[in-house]
Formats: structure tokens, C-alpha cells, sequence
């Protein structure tokens, strides 16, 4: 192959789940599609502390699919060693961006201050990886772009944002590449969810990056309000605590969501449901500016009474003190805290606080990575290292299945099936070995597609 043709890098994503990363290339461009944070094993989190595989300076933009920690996580490192350009992302995700980054870098002080404190890094002193100051500049960079308009970035790399029914601002990417189009599809929404609106159908394209978080698996789960009651009327009927991971916006208002519509039918009692979460408050808000992106009633929204992803006991919490006494206050209550996976933030305080009783529950409600304490207890561990320590956990540990923002192999198939033409190939990312395998079946089976699973660091020429 000519290396006058363009090419693709995969920097991240590749055969692990997090860190996404993918580098175009033309005789003329480099546009880097997503700057990802690596999470889960340790060998991946070290990557994102390694020099990154190009030089940031000679960067002429970068693109995101949307807002979350494994897809823009990274940006303010990225910036703080030397990128400049504009990076794109829909208005929603430039929104949501603003509230994930600064927490991001304030997570990482944190935590940094926290290892100095009591010792515990093999590094003298911690470090961040980036700074809430760092994170704040980085968004001086953000450039707003809507779903439908396509907008040349760079000399012959033109892209256009496609609704993906993710999260709010989330966007598949049809990208322009010299003459070879490719399309990189972020992750992909359900087209059964009672919040966000379905994914946009697949232009056709040349190649196609697809995410295989769930790799071949179909998600056939009881509804979740009941899955929901089964699980947490029994512990709080004996006066435990109901501890949640869950990432601040996506996946808490969908929780928020089912927790009212049980409350309103007395199916849980009303106790006190505490969002542990600076960001949470900024939700309700960011839902009724976008509301062409989700199924929500604006109208609902907007009552102070009957909004539907407020639950009717909920209680925020944003500062570090108030969070602090919620480690002193007795159940039944429910506590809902970033991140998602428990692989940083508040969530551990209130694991370390709560995770000790037989009485409390430990509800898991999303994807968990290889690696992270979530994927852990899911496997039946009972003891999880945090802060320098390792920690039984004696309280009971169980998963909800249906509430991930992701579709699953079926939604994933049902969007490829809406191609308006077949690819020359499809790049399997975003998986882990036997989802991807499985993954790749599926597709080779059901749509006859070619298809490839690149390895990390990998470079291919389209």
C-alpha cells in the first residue's frame, strides 16, 4: 500500500475497552478521533501516563464522539502537552464536557493529595495526571458542531456528527478521509430505551469502526423497576444502606428515573435518596435544553414536583463536608455516587464506610471493565484495595442488567443492518478478547461483512 494513502492508528480501544484513540492520517493531516482516559488494569492505566504515540503539536484537530471519561478523558493532558487546535463534539457533549473534565482533574488532585497523605504511592511525591486548572483550559478549545452539518476540520478530512442514542450529546462520526470515508461509531444506544431517542441510521461508508462492548451478547433482563424492587425494598425493609456506583449523568438519571416510578406506586418506601455528586445538579437543566436527543416530556422536566429524573426523596449533595456527614447518617437510605466502574471518586469513601455490614447492598448498574473493583465484586471478589488498603466486603453485592447506556449485540447488529451500503471492512473496537471474537462472528455471519480486530499501536492503510 502507498503511503500516500491514508491511514488510521489505533491508540487506544483496541482489544480492551477504555482509552479510545484513533489517528488519521493524510499526505497532508493529522486528526486525532477521541482522547480517551485508560481505566481498569493496571497495565492500561499506565498508559496514561506514557508519552502519547504522536507528537500533540502537529495535530490539526481533535474529534469526539461524546462526553464520557473513556472517550475524552485524556484531552486535558493531551492540551497540556502542547495540542492547540479546536477540539469538536456537539453542543451537548461541549455542555457535559464542562462539568466531566474539571471534576476529572479535581478527582485526580484528590486522589494524589489523599496517596501523599497517607503514603501509600510507589511515586514521591503523587502526582495528577492533569489538574483542575488544566482541564478548564482545555475547554477553551471546544468548538460546537450539530448533528447533520458536515464541516471540513483539516485539509481533506471532512466530518459529520450522527445521533448514536448514547448519552445526551453523543454522536457517531462520518469522517471524510482523503478519498476513503469511515465511519467511527462511538458507542451506540438501544432502540428500546424509555429516556434517550434511538440511534441515527449508518450512512454508507468505506470502513467502519464498531463498538463491541457487549461483544455478541443479547441482553434479554427482566424489566428494571422490578429487577430494581426485588433488590433493594428487602435491604431497605431492614434498615440498610443501598449504595450505587453510577457515572453522574447518563446512567444516575436513568436510575433517578426508575427509583420515582417505583416511589410513586409505594413499591419502595421514601427514603432519603442522596446524589452524591457535584454534577448532578446541572442534569435536569442540560435535559431540557436538548430535548430533541431523549423521549422525556419538556413540561415534566421543567415541574419542580414531577420531574421524572428527580426521585421524590432525592437529596443533592455537592460539597466535600456534606458528603462527609453522610458517613455518620443511619439507613434505610439510598446513595447514589460516581464513577460507575469504582474506579475513583466518592464511590470509594462510601464503600469503605458502607461495605463492611451484611446489611447494606452494593448495586451494580452498568458495564463493569476487566480490572476495575466493579468487574471484581461482579466475579464474586470480596476484597478490593482502596486507598493503600485492602477492604473486606461483607455487604451483599448484586447487578442490575438493562440500565447500561450501551446497546448490546443485537442493537449494535440491528444499526450496521441500516448501512445504505457494504463497508470494504469493519474495525472491531472497544471489547475485550471474547467479545470481540464474538462480535466479529455476528457480523461475518449475519451481515457478511470483512472485518478486522486491530491490536493496539496498530496502523492500517484505507
Amino acid at each position: 500500500m502507498s503511503d500516500n494513502a491514508p491511514s488510521l492508528e489505533f491508540l487506544g480501544a483496541a482489544r480492551s475497552v477504555t482509552g479510545s484513540k484513533f489517528l488519521a492520517r493524510t499526505k497532508k493531516s493529522q486528526v486525532l478521533f477521541e482522547c480517551g482516559m485508560f481505566q481498569g488494569l493496571k497495565e492500561l492505566r499506565r498508559r496514561n501516563w506514557e508519552k502519547f504515540p504522536m507528537n500533540p503539536s502537529e495535530l490539526e484537530a481533535v474529534v469526539l464522539t461524546h462526553a464520557h471519561i473513556d472517550h475524552s478523558g485524556l484531552v486535558p493532558r493531551l492540551t497540556k502537552m502542547g495540542y492547540t487546535g479546536p477540539i469538536y463534539c456537539t453542543p451537548a457533549s461541549t455542555e457535559l464536557l464542562g462539568l466531566l473534565l474539571p471534576d476529572a482533574g479535581y478527582l485526580q488532585e484528590e486522589e494524589a493529595r489523599y496517596a501523599n497523605k497517607k503514603g501509600y504511592s510507589r511515586h514521591e511525591p503523587a502526582l495528577p495526571l492533569y489538574t483542575r486548572e488544566d482541564a478548564q483550559e482545555s475547554l477553551k478549545q471546544l468548538k460546537t458542531l450539530d448533528y447533520g452539518k458536515p464541516l471540513e476540520i483539516a485539509d481533506g478530512v471532512t466530518i459529520t456528527f450522527h445521533p448514536s442514542g448514547h448519552i445526551l450529546g453523543s454522536g457517531f462520526v462520518e469522517a471524510d478521509i482523503g478519498e476513503r470515508r469511515v465511519v467511527i461509531s462511538g458507542d451506540i444506544g438501544s432502540y428500546d430505551r424509555e429516556v434517550m431517542a434511538a440511534p441515527s441510521d449508518l450512512p454508507g461508508a468505506d470502513y467502519v469502526l464498531v463498538e463491541s462492548t457487549y461483544g455478541g451478547r443479547s441482553i434479554v433482563s427482566r424489566p428494571v423497576q422490578e429487577q430494581l424492587r426485588e433488590r433493594i425494598a428487602p435491604v431497605l425493609d431492614a434498615g440498610g444502606v443501598v449504595v450505587i456506583p453510577a457515572f453522574a449523568i447518563g446512567r444516575t438519571t436513568l436510575v433517578l428515573y426508575h427509583l420515582r416510578k417505583l416511589q410513586e406506586r409505594g413499591e419502595i418506601p421514601d427514603v432519603p435518596v442522596y446524589v452524591d455528586s457535584p454534577m448532578a445538579t446541572d442534569a435536569v437543566d442540560i435535559y431540557i435544553r436538548y430535548g430533541l436527543e431523549h423521549n422525556l416530556k419538556l413540561d415534566l422536566l421543567r415541574s419542580s414536583n414531577d420531574c421524572p429524573i428527580r426521585a421524590k426523596t432525592m437529596r443533592l449533595i455537592k460539597r466535600v463536608e456534606e458528603s462527609k456527614e453522610l458517613h455518620g447518617k443511619s439507613g434505610p437510605m439510598i446513595i447514589l455516587s460516581a464513577s460507575g466502574m469504582i474506579a475513583g471518586g466518592r464511590i470509594l469513601h462510601h464503600l469503605k464506610n458502607r461495605g463492611g455490614d451484611p446489611k447494606n447492598l452494593i448495586l451494580l448498574v452498568g458495564y463493569q471493565a476487566v480490572g476495575t473493583r466493579g468487574r471484581k465484586l461482579i466475579e464474586g471478589g470480596r476484597e478490593i484495595k482502596m486507598f493503600g488498603e485492602t477492604h473486606k466486603i461483607r455487604a451483599q453485592v448484586a447487578s442490575i442488567q438493562g440500565l447500561s447506556a450501551h446497546g448490546d449485540a443485537d442493537d449494535v447488529l440491528r444499526w450496521l443492518g441500516t448501512a445504505k451500503s457494504k463497508p470494504k471492512k469493519a474495525f472491531l473496537v472497544h471489547g475485550e478478547d471474547e467479545g470481540l471474537k464474538a462480535m466479529g462472528e455476528r457480523v461475518g455471519a449475519e451481515l457478511h461483512w470483512k472485518h478486522h480486530t486491530p491490536h493496539y499501536l496498530e496502523k492500517v492503510y484505507l
